[in-house]
């Protein structure tokens, strides 16, 4: 049997709509992090569906590869998406190169 303070320590059972479904638990995870915006993958907030801007360009280049796509399509989502994040953080400060002797 479980000691009193094993007891204590375990968590408590998430009770909502997805609970009872007969699905697996990764899946109401994917369901609990759609319901409340956030990445499907990572947990991080989701910039637009269900996955953050780092999955979805993850998922973008996969499937490129998947379907032997040479083309880019630049003015889906996730190309304009990363553009104006692109845009929104300031360029890291570069230090130019030392020259190879």
């Amino acid at each position: 049997m479980f000691h009193r303070a094993e007891r204590e320590e375990m968590r408590k059972r998430i009770k909502d709509k997805f609970t009872k479904l007969k699905v697996s638990r990764q899946r109401k995870y994917q369901l609990r992090m759609k319901r409340d915006h956030r990445c499907t993958e990572c947990g991080e907030p989701a910039v637009q569906g269900s996955r953050c801007l780092k999955h979805l360009v993850k998922a973008r280049e996969r499937q490129r590869k998947k379907r032997g796509l040479k083309r880019r399509y630049y003015g889906t989502l996730s190309y304009r998406l990363q553009a104006a994040d692109r845009k929104k953080r300031p360029a890291a400060s570069r230090r130019p190169r030392a020259l190879a002797a």
